[in-house]
């Protein structure tokens, strides 16, 4: 709001000033050859100059900004659930990149919550949790698989007596 109040200031000292053409040109160099600019033109840089102004101000995309591609990786999030459906916190999950056979593990949250992110889209994984001495199945995810956002909730079955 403070810039709209203070572009539109702006625009009218410009306009203002525009009127009178030698000011004008003599403040800001505006000469050809000694000789003054008439007003018309002073006016017509000056609109152009604000109307500049307030596209660059207000443009939704700005000229450093880049533009999105498509997404370059999967995400793999999930919940770790006990045999009654309550989650498991402190969990290990594994996820394994089946290419390499390159395992990295994280431990679920409070909550039984974990995420893998920046899974190559060209290569197969398989997920894993365990919790004391228990594990849960094993879950694939596919490169054949495209979307980006995987949900892999995993169930870990009650310890047998």
């Amino acid at each position: 709001m403070m810039r709209i109040r203070m572009l539109k200031l702006t625009m009218k000292r410009i306009l203002k000033t525009a009127g009178d053409g030698l000011a004008l040109s003599q403040a800001a160099g505006l000469s050809l050859s000694g000789r003054r600019l008439s007003t018309s033109i002073i006016r017509i840089c000056a609109i152009a100059l604000a109307v500049g102004a307030l596209w660059l101000a207000f443009d939704p995309a700005p000229l450093t900004a880049k533009r999105k591609g498509p997404p370059t990786s999967k995400t793999v999030v999930g919940q770790v659930f006990d045999a009654s459906d309550n989650p498991i916190a402190g969990a290990a999950v594994e996820m394994t990149d089946l290419s390499t056979n390159k395992t990295s593990a994280i431990y679920t949250g409070p909550d039984g919550r974990f995420s893998f992110t920046d899974l190559k889209f060209t290569k197969d994984y398989q997920i894993k949790a365990h919790f004391k001495g228990q594990s849960s199945e094993v879950r694939k995810v596919s490169s054949w698989d495209t979307r980006t956002d995987l949900v892999l909730n995993l169930h870990i079955p009650a310890p047998e007596e």
